[in-house]
């Protein structure tokens, strides 16, 4: 199994650094590279890629807009470079599969990919997407969440309020959007749709379902640190560790 890479980031040495790490490890294959914001947008959206190492400070923009930019691509795992240790802190609080504090050294760099491979190597990588969809939701100057999405009914374009938003639900190149006592299916990727939505309103609890936190009636403990979530509808969904970790702190406490 081989894995796509993309390196964005601005400081040549450091890019080159990466580029001598990764050809010593034959899974992985740097895809493209880039050293701005828009550069960064172009390569992500054009490969695609499987891992995303990024500097978080792009000149005097940030490796954060990389991401927002290219919201619309599939979510690559990412591993954040930073020269100052505040920023690593953050990357690591919002769950980043891993950070890089410049200078590393082949030993971080190696400690780094085990866990990069350890990620890859699950099925599901929807928390991942999760994640990202919480960070970006947190920075400043983000556009207010829409307030109501389009549904094509034949020839007509019907509206319909988030604030009557349920439950969504993946299926196949569709979303299942559960309103009061409706279903309306949309083409549209979960991970697309879900991006329009408020983060702290709507929680992603498994690779194919986004809940509403008012939605959710209880929370009931099945094996090995799996959960069976409960809607008030009497519907039930799977929570694994995984996804449990990314339930408000509010809700965590209660568990």
């Amino acid at each position: 199994m081989t894995y796509s890479v993309v390196i964005v980031e601005d400081e040549p040495p450091a890019r080159a650094k990466l580029e001598r790490f990764l050809a010593e490890a034959p899974d992985f294959r740097v895809v493209a590279e880039a050293a701005t914001v828009e550069e960064g947008v172009a390569a992500v959206t054009e490969t695609t890629p499987d891992l995303l190492y990024l500097d978080i400070q792009l000149g005097v923009r940030s490796g954060f807009d990389v991401i927002d930019g290219a919201k619309g691509a599939a979510s690559p795992l990412i591993v954040f470079t930073t020269a100052y240790s505040e920023y690593a802190v953050r990357a690591f609080e919002v769950q980043a599969i891993d950070y890089l504090l410049k200078p590393f050294d082949r030993d971080r760099f190696l400690r780094s990919i085990e866990r990069v491979r350890a990620a890859l190597a699950e099925p599901d990588r929807g928390d991942a997407e999760e994640r990202v969809r919480r960070l970006l939701a947190q920075l400043p100057g983000r556009p207010a969440a829409t307030k109501q999405i389009v549904v094509r009914s034949g020839e007509r374009a019907v509206f319909v309020p988030v604030e009557e938003i349920e439950r969504v639900a993946a299926s196949g190149n569709y979303v299942e959007v559960y309103t009061r006592g409706k279903t309306h299916l949309i083409r549209e990727s979960l991970s697309s749709f879900v991006a329009q939505l408020d983060a702290n309103e709507f929680l992603r609890v498994h690779r194919s379902h986004v809940v509403r936190v008012g939605f959710i009636a209880e929370l009931r403990p099945m094996f090995h640190g799996d959960y069976e979530l409960v809607l008030k509808n009497g519907t039930t969904l799977p929570l694994t560790r995984r996804y449990k970790a990314l339930l408000p702190e509010a809700i965590r406490e209660r568990l």
